[in-house]
């Protein structure tokens, strides 16, 4: 077990390393090496884009999903783990949790209510009817 958590933590780093890599060329540069292997740099481009928009409207999905249940989550503590990205109300400590590749939510707070702010949420719904 101490091995795969090993590989892990290496594995994490080196992408890491990767991203901040990429981070510190130039557009031009990244042009120039997408053209080397091969690849259109516009639609490398493109499909960059469409799986940042794609993760970004399922952590928006998440968040609304268990807002929605009164649970309040600091969007700055996703962290990821085995299944994804995972996270918990700072209220309760029911977890959420999502991954990119499937879009699958799930998590114990999009079970039930927050018991801390399920009068809030009751008391706002009344005054809407």
């Amino acid at each position: 077990m101490t091995d795969k958590k090993d590989y892990g933590n290496h594995l994490e780093k080196l992408m890491n390393q990767l991203a901040d890599s990429v981070l510190g060329l130039s557009d031009e540069a990244i042009c120039a090496e997408t053209s080397e292997v091969g690849a259109d740099p516009e639609q490398e481009g493109e499909r960059t884009r469409l799986v940042l928009r794609q993760a970004s409207r399922i952590l928006d999905n998440a968040n609304n999903r268990v807002s929605n249940l009164g649970h309040t989550i600091n969007s700055n503590d996703w962290v990821q783990g085995k299944w994804g990205y995972r996270n918990q109300c700072i209220d309760c400590g029911s977890f959420v949790s999502f991954t990119t590749a499937t879009g699958e939510v799930r998590g114990d707070a999009l079970d039930r209510l927050c018991p801390k702010n399920q009068y809030e949420i009751r008391r706002l719904q009344a005054s809407r009817e």
